[in-house]
């Protein structure tokens, strides 16, 4: 990732920005007040909404779920410097998710289940279980949360002269008040409003970058074409490029990657019956390829406009950063902040579901397991506690990350998240395909993974959307290969309503 230096002169802000922001900060507090007013007597309240959410809101949280400020601004800046093959990626877990939804939910919705890793005791064992909750609580708190905090309040800091410590700051801690006070409620519905802001504010992004080109949007296609920046499916026999086999491999690791994401199944747990889970997750993957089609539209745009207009790009811009330069530059005051609340929505939609999901972990799989016998209100008060103490320690990490070097830090972030938690799914892979994996042998294969996916990292040059895949299926293979040999080992399991073969 580019680091976000620049040497030119950042625009700075007019009273009108940061009143569009000052009432983007102020509605999401309010959504967490009216939403808190709803007395929260059990764990079941506070991680599910009490099973009342429709599955429209559902599925529209499920996509800001997924979606981040690192999309909004990455996937642009993929599209304005190069072509569309990496778009592969969008249909490839749409459709994943799809098939998610269609084959999965129904088994996982019978189990009653609050966070997803409940299934791990079920079908393994308890240690499973703790294995796979400790690794959710470690990449989302010591990584996902920062970064998607840390990486707009960069961008804004280089194009308007924001200070990334006060955008870091009104992140996190607006984002935990109301995920806090307001629980799963209070995230759902600010999702539904952030992917408002955040789309409307694209949608007038998109309206001034066509009135730049001539022949608007017509002008934009015809440039790009010309230009070869639409090129977007490649079959050559090669895994270090974007190509079609890499996308295909992706499709069948993101499968299990979605069942082992907490924040987005807990959408599918909190629906109002299953029905709706399904409909939730199929809906809430083809709203997100949809937003990945229309971010990789800006991208091209975005090139098509500065190609017309050169004189208006400084030197020294980040690549990373041209979509904020842009709103920064060549937008009128109001809309800049209008646009600027929908990237802060962005990274507030992803860093809320986390933190929530977070909670849900830690109550659910670690206080059962500490004191049983947890009152309903004790629950209660440890999920806000733990909604709190995420929340600031998430914060806390994007300051540190932001006075860093954030290039290594970014790369090494994304490296580690491969290695401990990219192969992890493939126990949900052994667990509902297989009758025959035991504890052992997932917790052999999910350890085995990281040394895999560890040796493709260094000695390959294998594309990184394929390294998911390369993790998921190792720990597959090594964990059902352990489990046979090791099948002595493990007792017997009543598997009725555990593997796609048993469902009831």
């Amino acid at each position: 990732m580019t680091p976000l230096l620049a040497t030119f002169t950042p625009r700075t802000l007019a009273w009108q920005d940061y009143l569009f922001i000052a009432l983007y900060f102020a509605i999401n507090l309010g959504i967490g007040w009216w939403c808190a007013r709803r007395k929260k007597t059990s764990s079941g309240e506070f991680f599910l909404g009490g099973n009342r959410v429709g599955w429209i809101a559902m599925s529209i949280s499920f996509f800001a779920t997924s979606t981040s400020s690192i999309s909004f601004m990455a996937l642009p800046a993929r599209t304005y410097g190069s072509n569309w093959l990496s778009f592969g990626s969008a249909p490839a877990q749409a459709f994943a998710g799809v098939l998610t939804g269609i084959v999965f939910v129904n088994l996982l919705r019978r189990l009653n289940l609050t966070t997803v890793f409940g299934y791990l005791e079920k079908r393994f064992d308890r240690r499973v279980r703790l294995l796979g909750a400790g690794l959710g609580v470690l990449l989302k708190v010591g990584g996902r949360m920062s970064v998607v905090m840390l990486l707009p309040a960069l961008a804004l800091s280089t194009v308007t002269g924001l200070n990334v410590f006060v955008s870091i700051g009104l992140m996190g801690v607006v984002t935990t008040i109301y995920a806090m006070e307001g629980g799963f409620e209070a995230v759902i519905w600010t999702d539904v409003m952030q992917v408002g802001v955040t789309m409307g504010g694209v949608a007038i992004a998109f309206y001034f970058l066509a009135s730049g080109v001539n022949g608007g949007l017509g002008g934009i296609v015809h440039a790009g074409e010309a230009a070869g920046k639409f090129h977007m499916v490649s079959w050559a026999p090669n895994v270090s490029e974007p190509t079609a086999w890499v996308f295909i491999g992706m499709f069948f690791g993101h499968i299990f990657t979605q069942l082992g994401d907490q924040p987005q199944m807990q959408r599918m747990l909190a629906a109002t019956d299953a029905a709706a889970a399904r409909r939730t997750v199929v809906t809430g993957n083809l709203i997100g390829c949809v937003g990945s089609f229309i971010f990789f539209s800006v991208g091209t745009s975005l090139w098509a406009f500065y190609h017309a207009h050169p004189d208006r790009l400084a030197d020294g811009v980040p690549q990373d950063a041209i979509f904020p330069y842009f709103i920064a530059n060549e937008l009128p005051h109001g809309v800049v902040g209008l646009i600027i609340a929908g990237l802060f929505a962005a990274a507030m939609g992803a860093l809320s579901s986390a933190l929530n999901a977070t909670a849900a972990i830690i109550v659910t799989d670690f206080q059962a397991e500490l004191k049983p016998g947890a009152t309903p209100a004790q629950q209660v008060r440890l999920a806000r506690r733990a909604t709190l103490i995420c929340g600031v320690i998430a914060t806390g990490m994007a300051f540190w990350l932001a006075s860093r070097d954030v290039k290594s830090l970014w790369d090494a972030y994304l490296n580690l998240t491969a290695l401990i938690g990219g192969g992890f799914p493939g126990v949900f892979a052994l667990g509902l395909l297989t009758r025959r994996a035991n504890a052992w042998g997932a917790m052999i294969g999910a350890v085995a993974s990281i040394g895999v996916t560890l040796a493709v990292q260094t000695l390959t040059t294998t594309n990184a959307f394929l390294q998911v895949f390369v993790a998921v299926s190792s720990c597959f293979v090594i964990g059902y290969v352990a489990s046979r040999l090791l099948s002595g080992a493990a007792g017997k399991k009543d598997l009725r309503g555990l593997t796609l073969w048993d469902a009831v």
